[in-house]
């Protein structure tokens, strides 16, 4: 059996076909990177608009927030590490997910944390609302009322 060969993707360029991918559907890169194929987006000349707009189409557990206007799109959440001087920042994007000030996309908040500590921690506690400083974990209790 022939040897598969193998590529090395940059990390934007995995992180990109991360945000491309149809979730619980294409679970490779290969797999996103057939359908980009099929669909002729990966085109020459169609390069430079792979990934636009597909923020705002990927959905997150923040949606409802923002359905039901306790949370809008654009606004900036904030996780303070006092302890260890940080402040990490961070977008709600439209179709409710978290994106960090380093581009990368999170469906949850707790993974988010996860991402910039390396260890479990209760992401609805830790990002608050720049604006007002209230909670995720606040604003889901006010959801729930």
């Amino acid at each position: 059996m022939p040897e598969e060969p193998n590529v090395y993707l940059d990390e934007d360029v995995l992180n990109a076909l991360h945000v491309l991918a149809k979730p619980w559907i294409e679970t490779t890169p290969n797999a996103v990177l057939r359908r980009l194929f099929v669909e002729g987006t990966l085109e020459a000349g169609n390069m430079s608009r792979i990934g636009e707009g597909l923020e705002s189409e990927r959905e997150g557990v923040l949606k409802h927030l923002i359905i039901k206007g306790l949370l809008q799109a654009g606004e900036r959440l904030e996780w303070r590490r006092p302890r260890l001087g940080q402040v990490h920042f961070a977008t709600v994007l439209p179709g409710g997910c978290i994106r960090l000030d380093n581009g990368k996309i999170f469906e949850k908040p707790s993974p988010a944390c996860k991402a910039i500590s390396g260890q479990e921690t209760d992401g609805w506690s830790a990002w608050h609302r720049v604006s007002d400083g209230r909670s995720l974990k606040t604003l889901r209790e006010n959801l729930l009322r």
